[in-house]
């Protein structure tokens, strides 16, 4: 099983139950996990906490209950962290992170779509894309828009696992395609 499904398990029990029995506190738990994980990024001494197996567990327990009598981290968290301990599966913290992100879309009905643009669009086309995007799917669009000179012109949208693809440089390898 890959590192992300496993990711997506432990994001989707962690997400039912919190939102379930402290939905009152969820938005604080999701923002301290985002922290955590972000944290990693930024910290190497931290990213070694969690990602180093020879650091025994009681030690990286004691290192976030340190976190949590500190008002760092929730008690839902630290139990959360704690069950990552003892299963080997902290190293999985920012893919958690950003499978909750998911769900928390899922349940607000939105949808992340990326743009790629050949140079910066204006604000109305990026409207003018939302909106499209958001009669074609039924939910609220989130749009990163990216630039990317070698798409030459259009645009290509990633919207979830669909790719479509409206860029010159698309259309050209299309047809360069259909020509050999």
């Amino acid at each position: 099983m890959s590192n992300n499904t496993i990711a997506r398990r432990y994001a989707g029990a962690f997400f039912s139950l919190i939102n379930a029995n402290h939905a009152a506190s969820a938005a604080k738990i999701w923002e301290e996990l985002s922290a955590l994980a972000s944290l990693c990024d930024t910290s190497s001494d931290f990213a070694n906490v969690v990602k180093n197996p020879t650091i025994s567990h009681e030690e990286k327990l004691a290192i976030f209950s340190a976190l949590k009598k500190s008002g760092k981290i929730s008690d839902e968290l630290y139990k959360f962290i704690a069950v990552l301990i003892e299963k080997k599966r902290l190293i999985l913290l920012a893919d958690i992170d950003k499978s909750v992100k998911q769900f928390i879309m899922e349940a607000e009905n939105k949808l992340e779509a990326e743009a790629v643009f050949a140079e910066a669009a204006s604000d109305t086309v990026k409207k003018e894309l939302v909106k499209r995007l958001e009669h074609l799917t039924g939910k609220t669009i989130v749009l990163k828009d990216k630039i990317d000179p070698s798409v030459i012109g259009g645009v290509r949208v990633k919207l979830g696992s669909r790719l479509y693809d409206a860029t010159i440089k698309g259309q050209l390898d299309k047809l360069k395609a259909s020509l050999m």
